[in-house]
């Protein structure tokens, strides 16, 4: 059941993720996208089962990225306006940050967490995880324009 289970969720989340990223809702990228999301799946099962697949996503990382999609939208009016000020010949304000990262430690669990406010903390434009630095528990980001909302869960 646990592994049905596993295949079901890694194929839900691959199909609608091939989808986000795609941008194009057509019946081949349908196809495409169910076609990808077996393959991912049936890989994400048999490394589960031969317990390679080591994280864990914690509960705390998925409800502190819940901002996410309002920011996207915030982000988009930030990126336009530096894009604005930047083709009227004024130089970009934006440059690179380290912030703490909450999860600390070497599990599973840590690593889950990392990974996933990495994830979701690219996911809006104005902000880019470069790099995670799990032993000093630091993340390394670029902004456009400074703004800490944006570069939340991080």
């Amino acid at each position: 059941m646990r592994t049905l289970l596993t295949y079901a969720c890694w194929w839900f989340a691959t199909f609608w993720l091939w989808l986000a990223y795609q941008g194009e809702w057509n019946k081949v990228e349908w196809i495409a996208a169910a076609c990808a999301a077996t393959l991912a799946a049936a890989l994400a099962t048999v490394l589960a089962r031969l317990r390679l697949l080591r994280f864990r996503v914690p509960r705390q990382a998925l409800v502190d990225g819940a901002t996410v999609p309002l920011q996207v939208v915030l982000d988009f009016w930030i990126v336009t306006r530096a894009l604005a000020r930047r083709l009227s010949g004024r130089p970009s304000q934006g440059g690179f940050v380290v912030r703490h990262l909450p999860s600390a430690g070497s599990g599973a669990t840590a690593a889950g967490d990392r990974a996933a406010r990495s994830v979701l903390a690219t996911i809006a434009p104005n902000a880019y995880v470069v790099d995670i630095d799990p032993g000093d528990h630091t993340a390394l980001l670029h902004d456009l324009v400074p703004n800490r909302a944006s570069e939340n869960p991080v």
